[in-house]
C-alpha cells in the first residue's frame, strides 16, 4: 500500500495545533497508529465478549454469598457447641468467624466466653480487646464482660479496677450493679454492699428474699465489726457500741434466729453473758425456735440454775420437743445433776433420736460407770452418723 500510494517517496505531513500545544507526524505514521488503535479496540471487545463481565460479576457475588452462608453455618454450629458445653469445639468454629469481615460483636463475645471456659487467659482478653477496637460503641458491654471473667477467675484486684472505671462512666447500668453485688459478696466488702442494696431495691433489680438474706449478712458483719472495737481489754465500750447498734437494727431483722445467735455469741465473747441470755430468752418468748433453744442449751451463760428453771417452765407449753429435752440435759450437766441429765437425754432420744443425744449420753454413761450402756449408745451414734454420710434411710 505504501508503494501504491507513494508513501515511500513522500510519507506526507500532519500538524495539529491546540492552543499553545502542537502535534506533528507523518501521514503514514498516523494511518498506522489508527490501524493499531482499531485492532486493540477489536481485541478488547472480543475479550470482553468472551469473558462475559456480567456473568463474572454474578459469579463473584455468588462466591461472596457462599462465604457468608458458610460463616453463618459455622456461627450457628459454634453457638450450638457452646450451648452443649463443648467449649473447645465452639471456640474453633467461632475463631473461623472472626477471620471474616462479617464477624459481629456477638461473635467476638462468644469466642471470648468459650476461650475463658477453656482457661486461656491471654486469648479471651485479646478477643475482647479486638472487639473493643472494632466496635467502640459497645465498649461498656465489653468491659463489663471482662470484669465478670476476672471476677469468676478470682482476680479481684483487676476486676475492681475495671468495675470502678465502669462505675464512673455508666453508674446506673443495671448489669453493672448486679456484677458489683457479686464482687462485694466475694470480697466481703459489706459496707459497700449495704449501700448498693438500696440502689438495687430502688431499681427493682433484686428479689425480696435475696435482699433480706444479703441485708442480714451485712448486719452480721457490722455486729462483728462493733464487737471487735476492743482495745486492751476495754470490753465495756465494745458492749455499749454493740448494744447501741443492735437497737438501731430494724425489728423485722431482729427476729431472725441466725442474726440473734450472731449477736448473742459476740456478747458472750465480750463477757456480757447476762445480756446475751436476756436476748435469747426474749426472742423465745416472742417466737419459739428450735435453733435458739439449741443455742440456749449449748452455751454457758454463767446462769445455770436460772437457765434450768426457765427451760423447765417451757416444758409446760412446749410438749414432746426433742430439742428442748436435749437443751435441758446439757443445762442439767452444767448444774452437775447427772441423773436428771440422763433422764432428759433419754426423753430427747425417745422423742426423736439424734447423733448428738446418743454421743453425749454415751459419755455421760461412761462417767456414771455404766460401760455397757455407754457402748450401746456409742454404737447407735455411729449408726446414725454412717446413715447420714451414706444418705441411706436409717435401719432400726
Amino acid at each position: 500500500m505504501t508503494l501504491f500510494l507513494g508513501f515511500y517517496e513522500d510519507p506526507g505531513y500532519i500538524l495539529i495545533a491546540l492552543g499553545s500545544y502542537t502535534f506533528e507526524t507523518s501521514l503514514f505514521a498516523l494511518l498506522i497508529s489508527l490501524v493499531v488503535v482499531y485492532l486493540v479496540f477489536r481485541i478488547l471487545k472480543l475479550t470482553v465478549n468472551w469473558i462475559d463481565l456480567p456473568r463474572f460479576f454474578r459469579l463473584k457475588e455468588l462466591y461472596k454469598r457462599k462465604l457468608k452462608d458458610r460463616a453463618k453455618t459455622a456461627a450457628t454450629e459454634g453457638y450450638i457447641q457452646l450451648y452443649l458445653g463443648n467449649w473447645t469445639a465452639g471456640q474453633k468454629l467461632l475463631k473461623k468467624i472472626l477471620r471474616t469481615k462479617d464477624a459481629s460483636i456477638v461473635d467476638y463475645l462468644a469466642a471470648s466466653y468459650a476461650t475463658f471456659k477453656i482457661d486461656e487467659l491471654k486469648e479471651w482478653s485479646r478477643y475482647l480487646d479486638e472487639a473493643k477496637q472494632k466496635f467502640p460503641t459497645y465498649k461498656s458491654t465489653i468491659e463489663l464482660m471482662r470484669a465478670q471473667f476476672l471476677l469468676d477467675a478470682e482476680q479481684f484486684d483487676e476486676a475492681k479496677v475495671t468495675l470502678e472505671s465502669l462505675r464512673q462512666s455508666t453508674p446506673q447500668d443495671s448489669r453493672l450493679m448486679l456484677t458489683l453485688k457479686d464482687y462485694y459478696l466475694k470480697t466481703g466488702e459489706w459496707e459497700s454492699l449495704k449501700a448498693l442494696l438500696l440502689q438495687l431495691e430502688k431499681k427493682g433489680l433484686i428479689e425480696p428474699e435475696e435482699l433480706h438474706e444479703l441485708t442480714l449478712k451485712c448486719v452480721q458483719s457490722e455486729i462483728k465489726a462493733h464487737s471487735e472495737k476492743v482495745g486492751s481489754g476495754e470490753h465495756k465500750e465494745a458492749v455499749e457500741s454493740l448494744t447501741g447498734f443492735w437497737r438501731k437494727v430494724p425489728n423485722r431483722l431482729r427476729t431472725d434466729e441466725e442474726l440473734i445467735i450472731v449477736y448473742a455469741s459476740n456478747l458472750i465473747r465480750l463477757g456480757a453473758n447476762r445480756d446475751a441470755l436476756k436476748v435469747i430468752e426474749k426472742a423465745l418468748a416472742n417466737k419459739w425456735n428450735d435453733q435458739l433453744v439449741c443455742f440456749y442449751g449449748e452455751k454457758d451463760f454463767k446462769e445455770n440454775s436460772h437457765q434450768l428453771a426457765t427451760a423447765e417452765r417451757w416444758l409446760k407449753t412446749v410438749k414432746d420437743s426433742s430439742v428442748l429435752f436435749l437443751a435441758l440435759a446439757r443445762i442439767s450437766l452444767r448444774n452437775e445433776l447427772m441423773e436428771k441429765a440422763k433422764n432428759y437425754y433419754e426423753l430427747s432420744i425417745t422423742s426423736s433420736p439424734s447423733a448428738e443425744a446418743y454421743l453425749e449420753l454415751s459419755l455421760l454413761s461412761a462417767r456414771l460407770g455404766e460401760d455397757r450402756a455407754c457402748l450401746e449408745k456409742l454404737k447407735l451414734y455411729f449408726k446414725i452418723v454412717a446413715a447420714g454420710k451414706l444418705d441411706l434411710p436409717l435401719v432400726s
